[in-house]
């Protein structure tokens, strides 16, 4: 029994010592950018909240439909009568005319059933309602580009964060040797207190430029915390020796393809159409309208003068009524000619809108493709910058070895090496957050820009 137990417990602390493993793994898993992304699908509340507005503009569909649809009304009303009159006529015995007061009871019922026929105002609602339903889902797609923007931009701005805080300890190593260095040969008298000085000044600054720096690293992943509501961890840092592909697509053509296919252009023309659909509907109420009506009512009258005092019984009545219903509106004051005028004068400020909307865009995917083939050309310069930087740094440190060179020179060339090593990753990053935002800015930025730059990233 005893060995059983044994072999029991054995085999949960077998599991356990999985589950603890297990977590383990999971709490030191590096995150690339694809799952950030699907993390962000799932819990960002501006793509949650565009999916709901989606929704909502779907409903817009039934309500137009529902303006083709009869309508069934009914009605009922329970009445308790008290009234009372001045007898005019004297000398009359019958009671059903010569009573003076009269408490009775009356009900009423009746359903009305309305079938439109013609209604211009409902039919043009209706169009404008499918207008607006293809407007919202234009607006989802532009929410589900913006999520792709806003984490890419994220994920690389913080890969940027982690490297500089590298880059800082690296430069405070590197000025840690040298302010020892520096202080070995000012006790052998070889230098001055000046270089001594110098480096523990450089040593103190760098000390804050790391305190903030990460506090930028806080605040990024604060901000990828809100839009993926977990906080991000470690994250799959950018392969260092991977090589760009310029564009081969020329700048108008980008153009031409963002007044093709921009979202918030596409937005502004349904908007448009969307102005031509009121004014139609406002055209609609100087319209005639033609219903067919069928109504049936049931009265009950249950007693009073001159009739009922007799019987308990009251008087009922009975009203079938099937017919057409035409309304023809005349005259209004000027109130529907000025809702047209109206109608037609804020469809012309839209078409004005778009059109600014379009020049601002072409602007924007020529700044946009500007920025990304300057960013190509800074990625080369600073790699030679980078390399020119470090001989440099070589033969200062060198220098300042065999007695040539002072401490402040050397600190001087290391801030430069720093300063390329820093600018290079920055035009790397840049580069591919400004891919993303001229694909955006065209409208044609898509999950497979996602699966295609998280390849840049470093594999397990």
């Amino acid at each position: 029994m005893k060995n059983k137990t044994l072999i029991v417990n054995s085999k949960c602390l077998y599991v356990m010592s999985l589950m603890i493993l297990s977590f383990s793994i999971h709490a030191d898993e590096k995150k690339d950018l694809l799952t950030v992304y699907e993390e962000a699908v799932l819990n960002d509340a501006l793509l949650s909240s565009a999916r709901i507005q989606n929704q909502v503009s779907k409903e817009l569909i039934d309500q137009g439909l529902s303006l083709f649809l009869p309508n069934i009304n009914m009605s009922a009303s329970y009445d308790q009568n008290d009234n009372k009159r001045k007898v005019l006529t004297s000398g009359i015995n019958n009671d059903l005319l010569s009573g003076t007061s009269a408490n009775f009871e009356s009900y009423d019922y009746g359903i009305t059933i309305t079938q439109p026929i013609f209604n211009y105002s409902s039919y043009a609602k209706y169009k404008q309602n499918l207008i607006q339903s293809s407007l919202s889902h234009k607006q989802l797609m532009k929410a589900q580009q913006n999520l792709i923007f806003r984490v890419s931009s994220l994920y690389f701005e913080t890969l940027m964060a982690m490297d500089k805080i590298k880059l800082l300890q690296a430069q405070y190593s590197a000025i840690k040797a040298q302010l020892s260095e520096a202080e070995a040969r000012f006790e052998m008298g070889l230098i001055s207190i000046t270089d001594v000085n110098e480096a523990k000044t450089k040593e103190a600054l760098l000390k804050i430029d790391k305190i903030d720096a990460i506090q930028e690293l806080k605040i990024k992943k604060r901000e990828i915390e809100s839009i993926t509501g977990v906080m991000p961890g470690k994250l799959v840092p950018l392969n260092p020796i991977i090589t760009f592909t310029q564009l081969d697509n020329q700048a108008e053509e980008w153009v031409s393809m963002a007044l093709e296919n921009s979202l918030e252009l596409q937005i502004k023309r349904d908007e448009i159409l969307i102005a031509d659909r009121e004014i139609d509907i406002r055209s609609g109420n100087r319209y005639p309208t033609i219903d067919a009506i069928a109504r049936r009512s049931k009265d009950w009258n249950k007693g009073g003068y001159p009739y009922g005092s007799v019987t308990n019984e009251g008087i009922r009545s009975f009203s079938d009524t099937i017919g057409l219903e035409v309304n023809i509106p005349l005259y209004s004051g000027g109130y529907a000619s000025s809702r047209v005028r109206e109608g037609k004068l804020l469809k012309l400020k839209i078409k004005e809108d778009e059109e600014y909307l379009r020049r601002q865009i072409a602007l924007q995917v020529r700044e946009n493709y500007l920025n990304l083939q300057s960013n190509f050309a800074e990625i080369d310069a600073y790699q030679q910058a980078l390399v020119s930087a470090e001989l440099t740094l070589e033969s200062t440190h060198t220098g300042f070895e065999v007695g040539l060179r002072n401490s402040v020179d050397v600190l001087r060339a290391q801030q430069i090496y720093f300063d390329a090593e820093k600018d290079m990753l920055k035009a790397r990053y840049n580069y591919l957050i400004n891919q993303f935002k001229l694909k955006q800015s065209v409208g044609m930025l898509t999950k497979t820009d996602l699966i295609d730059t998280n390849k840049y990233l470093i594999a397990d």
